[in-house]
């Protein structure tokens, strides 16, 4: 079983994205025999309000109930995301939350920020923090978005112990950089969508097998990051990686199956 922790459905504003629509994203995972997607807005990352995009995806877990594993995108700076959250949470049952502070412009000491982590800390939700969607050399000259503070992201993980975390889109060298405030921190994982190597050794496959000598397999998600990125490209990375199948599987899906709850629940739907 493969499950692909890292894709975005809908609108990005700057450029055509391929497989950007549920239906070609279906494809796009069939045709890589990837069997579930965890599954964002990516309209919702710019819109005022974040709920059309969020009942987008709503609607492509309906449609395919076998395929998408819906995480809401909440922004708690913006007026009314209780009722968003609520909305997502209570009536279309989402798995999980997404959150794109420099995205939404909120910091994490914000008490709006402060304030979502707490409630998703009471409903029991995993909660993903975005580092980046797309390389920043991408961006469009009048909207540059800077990555995520990862080293303050660490002191959240620190502070918030109930909570599952995931560091989407890091790069490598980010993640070495909070190995040691967080070697003793169990509550946090990562996807290698963006590791694509290391000062000493660029090769994308070979990161893989350093990043689970340095951190475990059980903390490390396989991410696509589609419509962005080629799939097959992550996918490649963990298949031809030289480690254990047992440490494969934890990547492939065994981890992401332990955040979205017990392997029947998921199998079931």
């Amino acid at each position: 079983m493969i499950v692909d922790f890292f894709t975005g459905i809908g609108c990005w504003p700057f450029r055509k994205l391929r497989h950007a629509d549920v239906r070609e994203l279906t494809a796009l995972l069939k045709s890589e025999r990837i069997d579930r997607a965890v599954v964002y807005s990516l309209s919702s990352i710019l819109a005022k309000d974040c709920m059309e995009g969020n009942r987008e995806v709503a609607g492509a877990a309906r449609d395919h109930p076998s395929v998408i594993i819906p995480f809401a995108c909440v922004n708690p700076a913006f007026p009314g995301w209780r009722a968003d959250f609520a909305e997502c949470f209570e009536e279309m049952s989402f798995r999980g939350l997404r959150l794109f502070p420099t995205y939404h412009g909120y910091d994490f000491g914000d008490g709006c920020f402060l304030e979502i982590i707490e409630v998703a800390e009471k409903i029991g939700i995993p909660v993903v923090l975005t580092v980046r969607v797309e390389d920043e050399r991408q961006h469009h000259w009048l909207v540059k978005v800077p990555p995520l503070d990862i080293k303050a992201a660490a002191d959240v993980i620190r502070d918030y112990p109930h909570v599952h975390f995931v560091l989407s889109g890091a790069a490598y060298s980010e993640l070495l950089s909070i190995k040691q405030p967080l070697k003793h921190v169990d509550n946090w994982c990562f996807d290698i969508a963006r590791m694509q190597g290391r000062h000493d050794n660029p090769g994308p496959v070979e990161v893989v097998v350093r990043a689970l000598d340095d951190f475990g397999a059980e903390r490390m998600l396989f991410g696509g990051n589609a419509p962005f990125q080629y799939v097959k490209s992550s996918l490649l990375k963990v298949q031809r990686a030289s480690i254990g199948e047992s440490d494969r599987e934890l990547i492939l899906s065994g981890n992401a199956m332990r955040l979205l709850g017990n392997k029947h629940e998921i199998d079931s739907e």
